[in-house]
């Protein structure tokens, strides 16, 4: 299993920073690692809802269903997904901060079959992985915070 932990502060506040990063509808917008991802029920958001995401997987998209397991607004979320050789658990915190929201977000992420075998030399690769998802997360809180909307997250050339 690889495990990612990365910071971000933003300065929008701590309600619409969970408001917007706990629906996984819009993760494409800031994880250029994501190429579409959707919800898929109905109701409100909290624990049992679904997005469909179609997410890079080396050099190949792959689709995953995400779920929410825990959640509670606006301190914490939690959603686990799986898709075909790819399981992930994330863990994302909101705090307050001075002037804005400390967002920490956490991936444990484990991959099976001929991906399995080479998880342990995708550290590196992992790691660019969420730091890129971090810094569009802080762009598109940012620009919120601002009244304004960033462009989507560009996916790898």
């Amino acid at each position: 299993m690889t495990t990612l932990e990365e910071h971000i502060t933003t300065s929008l506040a701590r309600d619409a920073a969970f408001a917007y990063v706990a629906d996984f509808s819009r993760q494409a917008d800031w994880d250029p690692n994501t190429v579409a991802s959707r919800r898929i029920d109905d109701g409100s958001l909290g624990v049992g809802a679904r997005f469909a995401l179609e997410v890079r997987v080396g050099n190949r998209v792959r689709p995953m269903e995400y779920r929410i397991t825990e959640f509670e607004a606006p301190s914490r979320v939690v959603l686990v997904g799986e898709g075909s050789g790819i399981w992930s658990r994330d863990s994302i915190t909101f705090e307050e901060a001075p002037g804005g929201t400390a967002v920490g977000y956490r991936a444990e992420i484990r991959l099976s079959g001929i991906m399995g075998i080479v998880q342990p030399l995708l550290g590196r690769a992992f790691a660019g992985i969420a730091r890129a998802a971090a810094a569009g997360m802080k762009e598109q809180l940012d620009a919120q915070a601002h009244g304004q909307q960033a462009p989507r997250a560009a996916g790898p050339a």
